[in-house]
């Protein structure tokens, strides 16, 4: 079948989620991203593919050379001081508020606590305890240390954007004093222009993170799926494709499933969700509550002060 693949870019509608009645539901509603975005460096693109399944593709292209966005970390608050957890799940459009947020990704994986007969709830809810799966940092303040067999994303002091270590990787994980903003994924799916995983693999959706040989161009990548018909998701091959076909140097699988998720602010100034997340509430689609986010912010406008220190974990085996 030869793909066939369309564009939709700022000036042209959208298909964007509203969140309804306070209660983290998704309704249709046509809208576009603001145009004054590219002027500060960031433009999105909307990309339907239908070869080899159909999938909705959400792109954001950062240009960190322009200088008019800073991105920032923002991780919710830490629900128990010196316990176990690092965090407490929150919507992401609490995590992305205020005036100078412009646009924001879902970014790390976590999991919750096991109650006294081994049990972990994984039926996400917003206010739940969790433990974040690697480096979080936020304003150079860390609230989850980078982990040996962990693949870290983060932007050093001269603003630009690294990514390491993959498993069998020979980079050093990222030192403190050299970072500003931290998150992780699992893996990288792109290393030094060329596509490491192997083909084949399970469907889902998608979130990635890639940037380009320089450090200076950045793309936050958010692939709808689980909605057969309309985005059905990619495997980890398919994925390093789309990175490589972007432009990236180097790219990163991020948390996906049900968590993966972009948000932009629109042509009144309302942020909003510009995909489909798959996850599902009383048969409606909702916003799944998350530990963190990466937003990108106006410059001159700070993210909120973090709360909480970094809190030992055992390393993993």
């Amino acid at each position: 079948m030869t793909k066939k693949s369309a564009k939709t870019a700022v000036g042209f509608a959208a298909c964007v989620l509203l969140v309804g009645a306070g209660l983290g539901f998704l309704e249709v509603a046509a809208a576009e991203p603001a145009v004054a975005l590219k002027q500060l460096g960031l433009h999105y693109e909307m990309h339907e593919v239908k070869d080899p399944r159909v999938n909705r593709i959400h792109v954001l292209r950062l240009d960190l050379r322009v200088g008019k966005l800073k991105p920032a970390v923002v991780v919710g608050a830490d629900p128990d001081g010196d316990g176990p957890a690092e965090t407490a799940l929150t919507s992401p459009l609490k995590l992305a508020a205020g005036s100078s947020v412009v646009a924001f990704i879902n970014t790390n994986p976590w999991d919750s606590f096991p109650d006294a007969e081994g049990r972990r709830n994984r039926r996400w809810f917003a206010g739940q305890p969790v433990d974040i799966s690697g480096l979080a940092s936020s304003s150079g303040r860390i609230r989850s240390a980078s982990q040996s067999h962990g693949a870290s994303v983060w932007f050093d002091g001269t603003g630009r954007l690294r990514l390491g270590v993959a498993p069998g990787d020979d980079q050093e994980q990222p030192e403190e004093r050299r970072l500003t903003e931290g998150m992780a994924g699992f893996g990288l799916v792109m290393k030094e222009g060329k596509v490491v995983v192997g083909e084949g693999g399970a469907v889902h959706p998608r979130t990635s993170i890639g940037v380009d040989r320089t450090g200076r161009i950045a793309w936050l990548v958010v692939v709808d799926g689980r909605q057969r018909g309309f985005s059905e998701g990619m495997n980890l091959h398919e994925l390093g494709l789309r990175m490589k076909k972007l432009g990236c140097w180097d790219a990163m699988n991020m948390d996906g499933g049900g968590s993966s998720v972009m948000g932009l602010v629109n042509e009144e100034g309302e942020m909003q969700v510009f995909n489909s997340p798959s996850d599902r509430r009383l048969g409606r689609r909702s916003v799944r509550p998350l530990p963190m986010v990466l937003t990108l912010r106006k410059l001159g406008g700070e993210p909120k002060a973090p709360t909480g220190k970094p809190k030992s974990k055992p390393e993993q085996n």
